[in-house]
């Protein structure tokens, strides 16, 4: 699911090599990429109705799509910034004209892995599923670290957390982690680093879904039997595992009326 998700953000950040143009209802929205041999430089994206100006985006690297995720009326503008670097960051501006005018619906920040928009309930409405970097580096390397998935949707007035909605969204994360996980404990070449990555994956992604005490019986008859220093481990970090959960996804996100964005707080 990382994996999927990174290439996606990826995908869409590319497509920014060249100028493009994309329609938003009466309004024309022009994405302006950096100039590659100008590292100093920024890309933008210009909201347009006609001459004036009603917003604009700016980053490292930028990218616009249509993404219906309020129902009714037109879809949802969705620019998305890239910051440049090995291992971060996008963060998505998401607007809507379903009010009358333009207005900031979201700002969200998604880290290394991006979101992926889906209608999980075939509503013709997309949700967003957010994998969050919260246990990056925790106990392990970038490399093993877990990814904790949570799911945006709307709910009539905002975009809220919907994860408990869709459970089997982070329920299946949970399920490949513990996979591997008991699949390490039978190879004698296993890295401890890479075992406890897959239990903090497992374990995380299991209160995610609403299943945190099934997930203490599963690794309390599964993995605790066959590894004495797993369970060592899981009793002295668990705290730190819960915490991880919190503020997911909203932690991430907030709502900002202004014209130029990112904003500063010295902007009007």
């Amino acid at each position: 699911m990382k994996k999927r998700l990174a290439q996606a953000g990826l995908l869409a950040l590319l497509s920014c090599a060249q100028a493009e143009t994309l329609k938003w209802g009466n309004l024309t929205v022009t994405v302006t990429p950096r100039p590659a041999e100008n590292f100093d430089a920024e890309a933008r994206a210009v909201v347009q109705n006609g001459n004036r100006t009603v917003l604009t985006v700016q980053g490292w690297n930028v990218a616009a799509e249509l993404q219906p995720l309020r129902p009714g009326g037109l879809p949802e503008l969705v620019l998305s910034t890239f910051s440049g670097g090995a291992h971060c960051c996008v963060t998505y501006y998401v607007f809507t004209q379903d009010t009358g005018s333009v207005e900031n619906l979201a700002i969200i920040e998604g880290g290394n892995y991006g979101i992926q928009f889906t209608d999980l309930n075939r509503d013709g409405t997309k949700e967003l599923i957010f994998a969050s970097d919260n246990l990056a580096y925790y106990d392990w390397s970038f490399a093993a670290s877990p990814a904790l998935l949570t799911v945006l949707g709307w709910d009539g007035v905002r975009l809220a957390d919907r994860t408990r909605a869709y459970a089997s969204v982070p329920a299946q994360e949970a399920a490949r982690n513990l996979r591997d996980l008991l699949g390490g404990l039978g190879k004698s070449g296993a890295l401890p680093e890479e075992l406890r990555a897959r239990l903090g994956g497992y374990y995380a992604n299991m209160i995610l879904a609403g299943q945190g005490r099934q997930a203490e019986e599963v690794l309390r008859t599964q993995v605790f039997t066959q590894s004495a220093p797993l369970r060592d481990w899981f009793w002295q970090h668990r705290t730190g595992l819960i915490n991880a959960t919190y503020a997911q996804p909203e932690g991430r996100m907030q709502v900002v009326k202004s014209t130029l964005y990112p904003h500063k707080p010295d902007q009007p």
